[in-house]
């Protein structure tokens, strides 16, 4: 509905030894705006890892970064979420929220880690 909200997560599958990432997101800002953005459960556990993100509302792009120091040295490994994303609708209509292939995960020797593949879905506000 316009003017309510969609949750949604960034998503790794089967990911090893990752030390750092930037997650590049597109969406139309037309459509719909970041509503709130917080830390995800795949880098937990050991020390806190940084997390910060950048939304730039004019251009649709939002960008989140995470590096991680987790307890079994300076990496982590594994399925699950980097982030949960709230965007709020602003108008009715179909939007695609989408990974762009500008984003990068690092090793923690800040070598790059190859993606398989990018997700995207599609918010539907009636």
């Amino acid at each position: 509905t316009a003017g309510g909200s969609a949750a949604t997560s960034v998503y790794a599958l089967d990911i090893s030894g990752v030390g750092m990432a930037e997650i590049v997101i597109n969406y139309n800002q037309n459509k719909v705006s970041v509503g709130s953005v917080a830390k995800g459960e795949l880098f937990q556990g050991g020390n806190q890892p940084f997390f910060h993100y950048e939304d730039d509302g004019d251009s649709g792009l939002l960008t989140i970064y995470v590096g991680y120091l987790g307890p079994d040295g300076n990496s982590v490994s594994g399925t699950g979420n980097i982030a949960n994303i709230v965007f709020s609708t602003l108008s009715a209509g179909q939007s695609e929220v989408s990974i762009s292939n500008s984003s990068r995960i690092l090793d923690p020797d800040a070598k790059a880690i190859t993606l398989n593949g990018y997700g995207k879905g599609t918010i539907d506000a009636q």
